[in-house]
């Protein structure tokens, strides 16, 4: 979607910061002998009292408020009271959420997607790696994400940094579009596809790479949501969603702690 009116900039800059502030805050609750449950249990608190609406939760039927992903997940990984964080993993927390606004019976939704890869304790130097390069491309492709830049443009500037240090590049899922029932178009490719598409001012979209230790390759689980790789090595995965201006873009979904 494409905002114009002050308003509506103002409803996704709140749905944003919304959900920067609660992955922050199940950042911090991230170490050995948690689990993914309580993660997704403290974020569904932090956004519902913060006056928003958990995004991911009954999406599609998607049970939960955030997706974790752990080592070789790759994106929208389902909580789980068994799956317990142990010293050396790593995980990827996407959380999403929702500012509602009701006008005369009909509602419309500004919502905020956001997602890092973080460290379960002491990582390998390699892995470390992994998400610290995972990072920089997507802080690499919100640099490249101007007014009347192209979608080829942006995608070149996260699959640089892949091939730069040989990292496989998750090829089947990409950025996207936000608007009020949440994915739309366009789709934000990792890489160069040719893409003359143009971004313009007041356009929200979220930027989100995926980098493999190993192959390119992914496929889902059997239970239809986990997205792991194809040959079990780790992934990194980080999203922010982004206001298009005539400026630099406006990051709505940083996090109260972070530098960038």
């Amino acid at each position: 979607m494409i905002l114009t009116q002050e308003a509506d900039i103002e409803l996704i800059r709140q749905a944003g910061k919304l959900a920067g502030e609660a992955l922050e805050h199940i950042v911090k609750m991230v170490a050995p002998g948690i689990s993914t449950w309580e993660l997704d249990v403290a974020a569904e608190k932090v956004i519902r009292d913060g006056g928003g609406i958990p995004t991911f939760k009954g999406y599609r039927g998607f049970p939960c408020t955030i997706c974790a992903s752990v080592n070789e997940e790759v994106v929208h990984g389902i909580p789980n009271k068994k799956k317990v964080l142990k010293e050396g993993d790593v995980i990827s927390l996407d959380i999403g959420a929702t500012i509602r606004r009701q006008n005369n019976g009909s509602k419309f939704d500004f919502i905020g997607d956001t997602a890092i890869t973080v460290p379960v304790g002491l990582v390998s130097a390699r892995l470390q790696k992994l998400l610290d390069d995972t990072q920089k491309s997507l802080y690499d492709g919100i640099k490249a994400a101007r007014a009347s830049a192209t979608l080829d443009e942006v995608g070149g500037a996260i699959e640089d940094i892949a091939k730069a240090n040989s990292y496989g590049l998750v090829r089947d899922y990409g950025g996207h579009g936000i608007g009020p029932d949440y994915h739309e178009d366009p789709f934000i490719f990792n890489y160069r596809t040719g893409s003359r598409v143009k971004l313009k001012p007041g356009m929200v979209i979220a930027i989100e790479p995926m980098f493999n230790q190993g192959g390119d390759r992914v496929k889902t689980k059997p239970d239809g949501w986990t997205v792991v790789t194809q040959d079990y090595k780790p992934s990194a995965h980080f999203e922010h969603s982004l206001l298009i201006t005539e400026g630099e873009p406006e990051i709505l979904t940083k996090r109260p702690s972070e530098v960038i």
